[in-house]
């Protein structure tokens, strides 16, 4: 497995000040030409979060650090079509209200056969969550990304699924009373079925 980092400077208004580490390999890897360094430094990072829930856990949890002056730290799953990848993200606060970000690659698994490539569509019955990967089809439970296989939806619309968005809540709770997040924040991503 290739080491792989991508990091980037934030400030008050979310505009990506700096970037660096395979910022571009990544996006390149991921069909994002359009999201290359030069294309998105000096614009805000909200607007290149696809769904409203995830823009608004990624500005609550900049928002946090910078109010405590305290790191937050939180492991979560960013697949391609043909590979599951997952990192670690560390959010860091800085000087005068900035925030350094990083994210490092903890594992990457060649899946046995590629899936359809996926597209965040708003209007999609289907949901995947951006944070474990997990689909929840039209009408149904949330499905690992493991089991989805073949059957993964070629159109999905991006959310946060409930068991995600209660670790990332819970670890906040705990960063504001600096204490220790009693959930798993490591490999615990997904419905609760899959880490149990």
């Amino acid at each position: 497995m290739k080491f792989q980092q991508v990091y980037f400077v934030l400030d008050t208004e979310f505009r990506l000040l700096w970037i660096g580490g395979e910022w571009d390999e990544f996006a390149l890897s991921n069909a994002g030409e359009a999201a290359r360094s030069n294309e998105v430094l000096a614009t805000s990072l909200l607007d290149h979060i696809a769904d409203e829930e995830t823009r608004r856990i990624t500005r609550t949890i900049v928002e946090t650090v910078v109010e405590m002056q305290e790191a937050f730290r939180i492991d979560y799953r960013c697949d391609s079509p043909s590979m599951l990848r997952r990192f670690h993200m560390t959010v860091q606060p800085m000087k005068d209200s900035r925030v350094l970000v990083v994210h490092d690659l903890r594992d990457a698994q060649s899946f046995p056969a590629p899936l359809k490539v996926w597209v965040h569509t708003p209007e999609a019955e289907d949901q995947k969550c951006t944070f474990c990967h997990a689909v929840r089809p039209a009408g149904q439970e949330w499905i690992t990304a493991d089991d989805l296989g073949e059957a993964h939806p070629a159109r999905v619309a991006f959310t946060v699924c409930a068991s995600c968005n209660g670790l990332v809540e819970e670890a906040l709770a705990a960063l504001r009373a600096r204490k220790k997040p009693t959930g798993a924040l490591t490999a615990g991503f997904g419905p609760k079925a899959e880490r149990s």
